[in-house]
């Protein structure tokens, strides 16, 4: 089964997503309280992301910020 691990931000908590979780069957793994090194490569990715490609652009839809972050992934 797929895990999600997470911190408890409130999109994390809510019912449609622990809904959407158990349709999917993902297993929804939460990280303590103010523990955020526990989740710390995917934080990173974030950083990164943001650093490298969001703070930098504007997008006009949804689909634009979508296909940019899809290219750098790949």
């Amino acid at each position: 089964m797929p895990v999600i691990r997470s911190d408890n931000s409130p999109q994390f908590i809510s019912n449609v997503f622990e809904e959407a979780c158990e349709e999917l069957k993902i297993e929804h793994e939460r990280i303590p309280p103010k523990t955020l090194n526990m989740n710390a490569h995917i934080e990173s990715f974030h950083r990164l992301l943001e650093d490298d490609r969001l703070s930098s652009c504007e997008f006009e839809t949804y689909a634009e910020a979508y296909e940019t972050v899809d290219k750098y992934m790949r």
